[in-house]
């Protein structure tokens, strides 16, 4: 993933976003989880900041989105996940996929869980980085 790629995905969530009038902040990390872009609308709320780049590292973690986790981790065997630091299994992370590869994913706070997702979700597609499970 590139830095060029990362950044354009950031800014297309955000306009996604205030489409929809959210205020969000968005994280963009690359397949091992790291940070690679990062930027939030002026008026989102200060926790948002790190919901956004723990959700991105989630869904970086096992390719899988957010929300995804968030239904797996209800089955007892998977419980304990929840206590690893940094694992946010809430809606809004979204794995980046570039020729079935994993390349990163991004990670967005702000909404509803809904919203969050549909965000990830959009701004994927708009990139061409999405791959449907």
């Amino acid at each position: 993933m590139t830095a060029e790629a990362a950044e354009s995905a950031g800014k297309i969530a955000l306009q996604l976003a205030e489409e929809i009038g959210l205020m969000i902040s968005v994280a963009v990390v690359d397949n091992s989880g790291h940070l690679l872009h990062f930027t939030r609308h002026d008026r989102a709320q200060f926790l948002t900041i790190d919901i956004a780049i723990n959700k991105a590292w989630t869904a970086s973690s096992f390719s899988l989105s957010s929300q995804a986790w968030n239904d797996a981790v209800q089955q007892p065997s998977l419980t304990p996940l929840t206590q690893t630091p940094r694992f946010t299994p809430v809606a809004g992370g979204y794995p980046l996929f570039h020729h079935c590869e994993l390349i990163g994913a991004i990670g967005i706070s702000g909404g509803s869980t809904l919203q969050d997702h549909s965000v990830a979700e959009r701004t994927t597609q708009t990139l061409g980085f999405y791959q449907s499970t």
